[in-house]
């Protein structure tokens, strides 16, 4: 198979994986009001999380939290883990036709 038809298939089937790593990132906000009616408290954090799940709260997320910068972050962290992924399973393959090149040589 060609090199490059080969990892054209490993990135594709990588970046159907991809999304069901948890190391995607979420900015959490929390709200907390306080009982005698003065200011609101609100606690930044951050979550790791897969991109299934923050999807799945994409719809709650507060302006303030940039949702949309953070998919596109998100984003393309997935195709850098997925292009990742492809570039070490191509180097493996080549080093693996390389050793099998070696032992038939050494055969005849």
């Amino acid at each position: 198979m060609k090199r490059l038809l080969r990892f054209a298939i490993v990135l594709i089937i990588a970046l159907a994986l991809v999304p069901f790593l948890p190391l995607y990132v979420e900015r959490t906000m929390m709200r907390s009001w306080r009982v005698d009616h003065a200011d609101d408290i609100i606690e930044w954090g951050w979550k790791l999380c897969t991109l299934r799940s923050y999807w799945l709260d994409y719809n709650y997320f507060k302006p303030e939290q940039r949702p949309a910068l953070w998919l596109g972050v998100n984003l393309a962290l997935g195709f850098t883990y997925a292009l990742v992924l492809a570039l070490i399973i191509d180097k493996f393959f080549v080093r693996r036709a390389r050793h099998v090149g070696r032992v038939d040589k050494l055969r005849n």
